[in-house]
């Protein structure tokens, strides 16, 4: 059996430009991560303050045996979703987002997913609407360039 072939409209993820820190960043909304995320690179863009943790912890990845581990977290300001003030996030090396909504600030703040409106929605009735695909890879296109400039 061969394996599926599926649309783009069908495995995108829901992504956003949201302000942190005074910043856009690209940020995925995911609802399978325990954990609230941010680049190393976008804390330091954003001035913010690195907190060295008293225990590394250990990220475990979707594929077994794939794991990583946190040794930093930082906590910067927010300003999107009707939401304001200070929210943590743990220092991780990733690899297409500046940050990863995950399911820590979905549960506290009440974030509703509709994938098919592709659209994220607050319980003050903000509602974000996803990027697109073409607009995702835009925009790592042009994170990447920014990225290789500094290189």
């Amino acid at each position: 059996m061969d394996q599926p072939t599926r649309l783009s409209n069908a495995i995108a993820s829901l992504s956003a430009q949201v302000v942190v820190g005074g910043l856009t960043a690209y940020a995925l909304f995911d609802s399978g991560s325990n954990t609230d995320a941010s680049t190393p690179e976008f804390t330091n863009a954003i001035s913010g303050v690195q907190i060295q943790l008293a225990e590394p912890i250990k990220l475990q990845l979707g594929c077994k045996g794939s794991q990583s581990t946190i040794n930093y977290g930082t906590r910067v300001e927010l300003g999107f979703g009707g939401i304001t003030g200070y929210h943590y996030f743990d220092q991780v090396n990733l690899d297409r987002y500046d940050i990863v909504i995950g399911t820590p600030f979905m549960n506290k703040h009440g974030l509703i997913l509709d994938f098919a409106k592709r659209e994220i929605r607050f319980p003050s009735g903000w509602t974000i609407q996803a990027m697109s695909s073409l607009e995702e890879a835009c925009g790592f296109a042009e994170q990447r360039a920014k990225q290789s400039t500094r290189d």
